[in-house]
């Protein structure tokens, strides 16, 4: 009978053993399921399309049946107007997203303090993404004169329709990241004697890297979306400071220059790639 007795229980154990592995099983096997569409939605709607891009740059004559090399390489990268058109969009990006994550962090400090006039920042921090861009860019006309977007300045423009129209979804990001920080480690921090500024670098950066990191990521995306704005402002060819990458790409489309157009494709998408998975990277490596 003791022997019954101690045998019993370890025949439960693993008979609930068992059932935590089949349950585990059983979620693999339904998470496997409902990412599977996605993964073939990718394969099949982007890595192959962009695989027979990648193929298309190497060639030359009707169906890119001429392999070439790196000829087609060398010439997109030896045109002037694609140097212009990748160092402003390097430029756009370079001064864009750090100060959208910059402005987004701190309306998103400001709502969660609850501060003087947070409410109504709250209520209509959304407001541009329901806006149509062509009525937006009509009031941008509107508001400066013509030669300001005939000038350098359309550049600056430009830069504020991407801050203004983007900072809000940023903002709602980081909010939601602030709200899973708990009080009381500021709570603690006020204990030991700590300042607002060393709350802010010490508690409230830290813990909010992985919102910052996502919003860099979707900021980075979402500045090639401002190719709408700069075309409306200033049609196919605008001024040479908002000459953008996407312009480049369009203008070589409509000549049918699909040779160039693949280059320029795999450059363009290289770069943003790369910049995604730095960013990741960089996340994934903090403790």
């Amino acid at each position: 009978m003791p022997e019954l007795k101690r045998s019993g229980p370890i025949w439960m154990n693993k008979g609930k053993q068992n059932r935590q592995l089949s349950l585990h099983k059983r979620r693999r096997l339904v998470g496997g399921a409902l990412f599977l569409p996605i993964l073939a939605g990718t394969v099949l709607f982007f890595a192959l399309p962009f695989c027979m891009v990648v193929g298309y740059s190497f060639g030359l004559g009707g169906g890119q049946a001429r392999f070439v090399g790196a000829e087609n390489y060398i010439k997109v990268l030896a045109s002037e107007s694609f140097r212009l058109a990748a160092g402003n969009t390097v430029k756009f990006l370079a001064l864009g997203v750090p100060a959208l994550l910059v402005l987004g962090l701190l309306l998103a400090l400001l709502i969660h303090a609850a501060l003087p006039g947070s409410r109504l920042c709250g209520n209509t921090i959304l407001l541009p993404l329901v806006l149509p861009i062509a009525s937006i860019v009509m009031v941008v006309e509107w508001l400066i004169p013509a030669p300001a977007l005939e000038s350098s300045r359309a550049f600056w423009v430009l830069l504020a329709l991407y801050l203004w129209k983007n900072c809000g979804y940023i903002t709602v990001l980081l909010l939601a990241g602030l709200s899973l920080i708990p009080e009381e480690l500021y709570d603690t921090a006020a204990i030991e004697g700590a300042n607002r500024r060393q709350k802010l670098f010490g508690i409230t950066l830290p813990l909010l890297a992985p919102s910052l990191s996502f919003s860099a990521v979707l900021g980075v995306m979402n500045s090639f979306k401002s190719y709408r704005e700069a075309f409306l402002l200033g049609g196919k060819y605008p001024h040479e400071s908002i000459y953008l990458l996407q312009h480049f790409l369009n203008n070589n489309f409509e000549n049918l220059n699909y040779a160039r157009l693949a280059v320029a494709s795999v450059l363009t998408a290289l770069p943003i790639v790369l910049a995604t998975v730095c960013i990741l990277w960089y996340q994934r490596r903090r403790p």
